[in-house]
């Protein structure tokens, strides 16, 4: 795992820790990876910081066995003789009067295991054997001294665990084994697990290769196998020697676990912390911190600060610009800048998307207003667009016109040469009538062989007759569809708004009705021809103007 300063002088880090803040002020949605990332970096921080002090307890129990084992070992050398009595070795113990601030209290057997020392209790002395005792077989085997598994004296009832250390003859023989009790509910073990505790918030336990539960904040734990609810969070802590995890669940919620093994014993210190809390005493450290460093420290720290200010200061310019774009202050070009670095590479990213929306958004508007056959604009364009022209009219003080427009016999062209050739004379027909009008004037299809011309711009009613005129003499060359050759003709009712006309929507369907009845006028006098009908008129009297054929 990384050291703890190395995460902390990262630029990962530092970027991160500034865009999550510049997020959360500006723009939470735009950061919301920015958001992950920077979570990330923060449990790694958490933990390496719960790892250092984890660190700092494993050493310190390390060394508190080993100052035990030390302390025998030292009593060990300073026997008497080559023979020793229990008298001998018992003055010995209650010559070394500190030796109980290390044991709850040390005894002395012979190589039989026979107690022949009790620096507590003299009155025991030769009441009891120790020989089938695992620690006192597992020194006689190995002639040097040993931890023992935990367990509950029979004599306090306190959980222990006992340091040996053989007394050896001149010869190398073993005259007795010095027996050290450690109550693991002292001071000097549980202290320094009580005071981690304290500092991070959650819960300190020490647990043997075998699943004993060593030291628990519940006392009930100590001695026992991990309950079922702590099952998981011991396995995680025993699966590996040293490191953290944070995808544990301790009692059915998600936990922040680091764990430690001993050296001196088969023993894991761990730490389980619910994530919940994990961040939140963040800002105190860092208070902590900071009240802790020097003067240089703060003016590095502020150095490092206006270094990733700077660093990220492309970053806040990208987000300004599409602040800007979506409140329309600017356009996307904005964002094709020159930089070759990962900002760069980002802007240049949001304008490629920005461009294929926007083209997406045009592709949209066009499917949705357009004629799919004959690729000029449908009914749906036509209805928003008629009163926005006769708005427009009104204001500028110019004459709209509506011409509609029929395919004349059309039903006879498609039961005769079937829908495909119907079709391919719409087409051709649209063409013709695209063609024949200007360029301020609008051509919708609405429906079957049923077309609309809105007309802008006029100077005068009678223009609007000089371009369905236009329109009719446009029909005038045969329809070539593959090898036929078809005459087609059009009907054409056409109306003008007058300047001083009222609401557009209530005008826009005086116009259709007027259009209406002039087309089917023309229609009745014999098709191939156009009339101008005025709005609100209450009977079209005008004669059509129609082609000789």
């Amino acid at each position: 795992m990384r050291p703890l300063f190395q995460i902390f002088h990262s630029f990962k880090f530092k970027i991160t820790a500034t865009v999550t803040v510049m997020v959360l002020v500006a723009a939470i949605g735009v950061g919301g990876v920015s958001l992950l990332i920077f979570e990330a970096s923060m449990r790694q921080v958490l933990a390496a910081q719960e790892m250092a002090m984890l660190t700092s307890t494993a050493a310190f129990i390390d060394n508190d066995l080993h100052s035990k084992r030390q302390a025998l070992k030292s009593l060990a050398e300073a026997r008497p003789g080559h023979q020793v009595t229990m008298d001998q070795i018992q003055s010995l113990l209650e010559a070394h009067s500190t030796l109980r601030d290390d044991f709850y209290n040390v005894l002395a057997i012979d190589a039989d295991g026979n107690l022949i020392a009790n620096l507590n209790d003299r009155r025991t002395i030769g009441k009891g054997n120790f020989a089938e005792r695992d620690y006192f077989k597992a020194t006689m085997a190995a002639r040097e001294g040993v931890i023992s598994a935990p367990f509950r004296s029979l004599l306090s009832g306190k959980p222990v665990v006992v340091v040996t250390q053989p007394i050896e003859a001149e010869d190398g023989s073993i005259i007795a084994i010095l027996i050290g009790a450690v109550d693991l509910t002292r001071p000097s073990l549980s202290g320094q697990m009580q005071l981690l505790d304290a500092k991070t918030g959650g819960y300190l336990f020490i647990v043997a290769a075998d699943g004993t539960m060593i030291h628990h904040p519940q006392r009930e734990f100590i001695l026992q196998h991990a309950p079922d609810d702590m099952g998981a969070v011991v396995g995680a802590a025993l699966a590996s020697p040293e490191g953290w995890r944070d995808d544990v669940l301790d009692n059915g919620e998600p936990a922040l676990l680091v764990h430690k093994q001993l050296r001196r014993v088969d023993w894991t210190v761990a730490m389980s912390r619910p994530l919940g809390s994990a961040f939140a005493p963040l800002g105190s450290v860092r208070l902590r911190v900071l009240a802790a460093i020097t003067l240089i420290t703060a003016f590095a720290a502020l150095f490092g600060w206006l270094i990733t200010k700077k660093l990220i200061s492309p970053l806040k310019r990208l987000r300004d610009h599409v602040l800007a774009i979506d409140s329309g202050a600017a356009t996307l070009a904005v964002l094709e800048v020159a930089r070759h670095d990962e900002f760069g590479l980002l802007s240049r990213a949001f304008h490629a998307i920005g461009e294929r929306r926007n083209q997406f958004e045009k592709d949209l508007q066009q499917i949705a207003t357009t004629d799919a056959l004959t690729g000029v604009h449908n009914r749906r364009m036509f209805d928003a667009f008629f009163p926005t022209a006769l708005t427009r009219g009104h204001r500028n003080g110019q004459r709209v016109g509506l011409a509609i427009l029929d395919v004349d016999k059309f039903k006879d062209i498609n039961d005769t040469h079937g829908h495909a050739v119907g079709d391919a004379v719409l087409v051709e027909f649209a063409r013709r009538l695209a063609h024949s009008v200007r360029a301020s004037d609008t051509v919708a299809r609405l429906a079957g062989d049923e077309f609309v011309v809105v007309y802008e711009q006029l100077e005068s009613s009678s223009e609007a007759g000089v371009l369905g005129q236009r329109i009719v003499s446009a029909m005038v060359p045969p329809f070539r569809i593959g090898p036929l050759s078809l005459t087609v003709t059009a009907s054409i009712g056409i109306t003008v708004a007058a300047l001083q006309d009222g609401a557009a929507q209530a005008l826009a369907a005086e116009m259709l009705q007027a259009a209406d009845e002039a087309l089917y006028r023309v229609k009745a006098q014999g098709r191939n021809g156009w009339l101008l009908h005025a709005p609100g008129q209450a009977r079209c009297r005008d004669r059509p103007r129609l082609m000789a054929v």
